[in-house]
């Protein structure tokens, strides 16, 4: 599976690394290759089909209302924990990815 799959799924390094319960500098090192040990596919495979309530619930929420909102994409990246250049992904793509959108939801 290619890294960047995942990456746009769960958005950030960091929520790819807590849905497979692994530390972030541990996904970060697979960045370099761009790909994802064999080791790991099934598991992450497995997080991006599970189901989530809470990104069902808000998934209309647009990245420019949140952007709006938090008053800049600076501010929407500290909040998700991110950089500004993964909110301009999230924008470009349209979508908050579920296991980011989930923390708007707490």
């Amino acid at each position: 599976m290619r890294f960047s799959k995942a990456l746009n799924y769960f958005g950030s390094v960091k929520a790819l690394a807590d849905a497979v319960q692994l530390n972030p500098s541990t996904v970060q090192a697979w960045k370099k290759s761009g790909l994802i040990p064999d080791k790991w596919q099934p598991v992450i495979n497995d997080a991006m089909r599970q189901p989530s309530d809470r990104y069902t619930q808000h998934h209309w929420v647009s990245v420019d209302s949140v952007i709006s909102a938090h008053g800049s994409v600076k501010a929407v990246a500290d909040f998700f924990e991110v950089t500004p250049n993964t909110v301009y992904r999230w924008r470009d793509a349209g979508k908050i990815p579920e296991q980011s959108l989930m923390k708007l939801a707490n």
